[in-house]
């Protein structure tokens, strides 16, 4: 894939890309993926700090997100797994490999990028990955989702789980999820967990111990499956959404050191 024109030819700071974002600079380039219902917007802070250092950051607007609902439930989980792929590319990963930074949903594209594409991933780091969700039963019921879909396809979201109140007033993000691809999230869930023992990267997890959404258990799996040096920061203020949280200046600092050591 070649890299869009109008981004190779653009010498501002930052510039949209496919309504995500895109800060041109030097190797080691950052992909950060957001979050199931987000936007690119939950990475602006994380983003411009990775950036602050004069390195490329890509920040994708997954298929589905960004737009409404009806949109996201039409989409699959290799819709959003093809433009993380995308993403990457337009970041220089064929050419030198990049850090990749999940959020959640984004955590698990990560993981399925680093055992797709090896070779174009440097380094991870997992925001709260999405391995185990707090709602263990949608794992259980997942089969029927498409016929619960029929009958009620969109599902009332809570507030984001966030503990910042300006934060989470803030953040951009659907109000309802499509009973559909929220299967997709669950299928999505069960092809990392059985292939996440072939991933040797060096990698980093960030995840609160008061996260509602996923579960402290993900984190103990990804120890104890990942094959390469595992790295973890436990916040104990923030929920979920880390990236945006009362902590994200400690969760930036983590990521320029753990990048700073690659380099060392």
């Amino acid at each position: 894939m070649s890299v869009p024109p109008e981004i190779t030819a653009n010498h501002t700071p930052e510039k949209n890309f496919i309504k995500g974002l895109y800060y041109a600079g030097r190797d080691p380039a950052y992909v950060f993926l957001h979050g199931f219902t987000a936007t690119p917007e939950e990475h602006r802070f994380l983003a411009a700090d990775a950036h602050s250092a004069g390195n490329r950051v890509v920040v994708p607007l997954l298929p589905g997100h960004g737009t409404n609902p009806q949109e996201l439930g039409r989409t699959r989980w290799s819709d959003w797994y093809r433009a993380t792929e995308e993403a990457v590319l337009v970041a220089g990963g064929s050419r030198a490999p990049v850090i990749v930074v999940g959020q959640s949903l984004g955590g698990l594209l990560a993981l399925h990028l680093a055992v797709r594409r090896p070779e174009w991933v440097e380094a991870l780091v997992l925001l709260a990955p999405a391995i185990f969700l707090r709602a263990w039963w949608l794992e259980k019921i997942a089969p029927v989702l498409p016929f619960l879909a029929w009958l009620r396809p969109y599902w009332p979201k809570g507030p984001s789980d966030i503990a910042d109140p300006q934060a989470r007033v803030a953040r951009v993000g659907y109000d309802s999820i499509p009973l559909r691809a929220l299967r997709e999230l669950v299928a999505l869930q069960r092809v990392v967990r059985a292939e996440v023992s072939c991933v040797r990267h060096r990698t980093l997890i960030v995840q609160s111990r008061l996260d509602h959404t996923c579960r402290w258990r993900g984190v103990e799996f990804l120890c104890q499956h990942l094959r390469g040096p595992v790295q973890t920061l436990v916040l104990e203020k923030s929920f979920h959404v880390v990236s945006l949280d009362c902590e994200r200046e400690q969760v930036a600092s983590a990521i320029r050191e753990f990048a700073a050591a690659l380099r060392g």
